[in-house]
């Protein structure tokens, strides 16, 4: 269109014809000029759109560190780490989609029983999450996906350290990385369905007991033994299926 403009347009309107004429084209070709914006936005992707999701998982901690036999303390306080069994939970996410994926940060919860040193007890995981979904295929029906992130999770048990002879509720702290494989089907113009599968490989680095919080690596093993010098290792799988609605 520019082309007519410089090579067409302007060179008629610049010789000698009628006043009306040469008016008559520069209006012409200022029309023509003004369209290609409007072609252009036409061709400009679909804007983002927000949406919020509602999430049933079923999670699964490998054991690594978490086996249940693992005593980590110092003089102050005695953490007894834990075995964590397999259990249903529920989450909330909210994000933004888009024709090449999704993002979204989610909160999770799942309550799991927990063992170590041969006692039974209750353990809480949170976990408060950033993840990408990168559609593999753009156009089709289905939407196959593949999901990168990070998580900062918090892991309470309860009578799960000591001070002095009496028990307490601990809580870990940590870090980790995500990766997964899902896929979303479209149900209606605002509603979808995502079913993932999603690995998540967790460090806790913090523990807080009866006493100060505490670094792990600045704990010992079986409280008088080496120094421990690794976070707690903690790898989990998870099965998710999410509901989401676009706002």
């Amino acid at each position: 269109m520019k082309n007519l403009f410089s090579k067409v347009l302007i060179p008629l309107a610049t010789q000698g014809t009628s006043r009306l004429c040469r008016v008559s084209l520069i209006l012409l070709a200022s029309a023509l000029m003004a369209q290609e914006p409007a072609a252009l936005s036409a061709a400009t992707p679909a804007p983002k759109t927000f949406f919020i999701e509602f999430i049933s998982h079923y999670a699964s901690f490998g054991k690594s560190d978490l086996d249940g036999l693992l005593v980590l303390g110092n003089a102050e306080q005695v953490f007894y780490i834990p075995k964590i069994e397999s259990n249903l939970g529920f989450g909330l996410s909210l994000g933004s989609k888009s024709k090449s994926g999704l993002w979204a940060i989610s909160y999770l919860q799942s309550v799991h029983e927990a063992t170590f040193q041969g006692l039974n007890s209750t353990a809480v995981s949170r976990m408060v999450e950033i993840n990408g979904r990168t559609f593999l295929l753009k156009k089709a029906a289905l939407g196959p996906y593949i999901i990168l992130g990070l998580n900062f999770p918090w892991l309470t048990v309860k009578n799960n350290s000591g001070k002095d002879k009496t028990v307490y509720d601990s809580t870990y702290l940590g870090v980790g990385v995500n990766a997964g494989a899902g896929l979303l089907l479209p149900l209606q113009p605002r509603l979808f369905i995502c079913a993932s599968v999603i690995y998540r490989y967790i460090g806790y680095l913090y523990a807080k007991g009866p006493g100060r919080g505490i670094d792990v690596t600045d704990l010992f093993d079986d409280r008088t033994g080496s120094r421990h010098r690794r976070y707690l290792r903690a790898p989990a799988l998870a099965l998710e299926l999410s509901l989401g609605y676009t706002l």
